[in-house]
C-alpha cells in the first residue's frame, strides 16, 4: 500500500517511501498502445531513463513490477518487457523486486513464476496467496549476502507459524503431484477461447486478456475506450446472481477479474464460463 499507484488501495500520496512510476505494461490504455511491440518496447525503457533521471536522484534502492498487474486489472505487458528495464536498472545498481504473490504458483499456466516470461533474473522474489491456499503465509527469497544485510530483528508475533507452514508444504506438495501448473494453462485457454470472441460481439468489452488462469475483462463505454465501471458491477451482480464469485479492479473499476483456484475442474470452467458469457450478453443488452 506504500507503494501503490492504485487510488483505490492508497487514498493518499503520503507514504514513507520515496516512489516514481514507470508506464506499465497495459496495451489497451498506454499512450504507446498505437506502436508495435518493439515499438512499445522502447518506448517504456525510454520512459524508465526518463524517470530515472527527472524524478530521482540517482540513488534507487529498487524497482518493483507485478509480472500481471493484479489489482490493475490484470494488465499483461509484452514477453521480455520487464528484462528490457532490467538492464536499464542494472546499469544504475537498482535492484529488481518481482512481486509474484498473484502471478506465482504455476497460475499463469506458462511458467511457474511470471517473471519467467520475461528474460529476467529478479534480485527478489516475494510470494504469499498461493502458497497458502487461505492459510496467511507470505515470503521473500533473495541470496545470502542481500537477506543477511538486513542485520536488525525481524521476528514477529505470527511469522513462521509452525501450523500454516505444515498446510502450505502440504499444498505445495499437491500443486506439484497434480501438475497444476498445466492443468492452469489447460482451463486458462478454454476460457479464452470463449471469452476473446466477445470483445467482436459485443460493444461494452473492450479487452479481454490475461494467462492462464488469470482472465482480465476490459468493460468500456459505447466509445470502445471510456470505462465502464457501471457495468462491471452489474456484470458482478449478475454473476452472483447465477452462483458465480468473481473480482473486479483496474484504475477505474471497470476491468473484471477472474481467478478461479488452480485445482478448477473441465465442469467448473464450462459451467463458470457459461455463467460470466451470459452475464456479460444480458449486460450488454440493457
Amino acid at each position: 500500500m506504500g507503494v501503490t499507484g492504485n487510488r483505490g488501495w492508497s487514498s493518499s500520496s503520503l507514504s514513507p517511501f520515496a516512489v516514481s512510476y514507470v508506464h506499465n505494461g497495459d496495451t489497451f490504455r498506454s499512450p504507446f498502445r498505437d506502436r508495435d511491440e518493439k515499438g512499445f518496447v522502447d518506448a517504456i525503457v525510454e520512459d524508465l531513463r526518463h524517470v530515472i533521471a527527472t524524478t530521482t536522484a540517482g540513488d534507487v534502492a529498487c524497482m518493483i513490477a507485478e509480472p500481471i498487474q493484479g489489482v490493475g486489472g490484470f494488465t499483461v505487458p509484452p514477453d521480455g518487457l520487464l528484462g528490457a528495464l532490467q538492464e536499464v536498472c542494472r546499469e544504475f545498481g537498482i535492484l529488481w523486486i518481482t512481486d509474484e504473490v498473484q502471478t506465482g504458483w504455476g497460475r499463469t499456466g506458462e511458467n511457474f513464476w511470471g517473471y519467467q516470461a520475461h528474460r529476467l533474473e529478479p534480485d527478489i522474489l516475494t510470494f504469499a496467496k498461493g502458497l497458502g491456499n487461505g492459510l496467511a503465509m507470505a515470503g521473500v527469497v533473495a541470496s545470502a549476502s542481500l537477506m543477511d544485510s538486513v542485520n536488525a530483528n525481524s521476528i514477529s508475533t505470527f511469522g513462521g507459524n509452525p501450523l500454516v507452514c505444515a498446510g502450505a508444504l502440504a499444498n505445495f506438495d499437491y500443486l506439484l503431484a497434480n501438475d497444476l501448473q498445466a492443468n492452469s494453462l489447460h482451463q486458462g485457454e478454454a476460457m479464452f477461447a470463449a471469452l476473446r470472441p466477445l470483445a467482436e460481439e459485443l460493444s461494452i468489452v473492450g479487452d479481454v486478456r490475461g494467462k492462464g488462469l488469470m482472465v482480465g475483462i476490459e468493460l468500456v463505454g459505447a466509445d470502445g475506450r471510456e470505462p465502464n465501471a457501471a457495468a462491471a458491477a452489474a456484470v458482478l451482480e449478475q454473476c452472483r446472481e447465477n452462483g458465480l464469485l468473481i473480482g473486479k479492479g483496474g484504475l477505474y473499476g471497470n476491468c473484471l477479474r477472474v481467478a478461479p483456484p488452480l485445482t478448477l475442474t473441465d465442469e467448473e470452467c464450462a459451467e463458470g464460463t457459461s455463467i460470466l458469457v451470459d452475464a456479460l450478453r444480458a449486460v450488454a443488452g440493457r
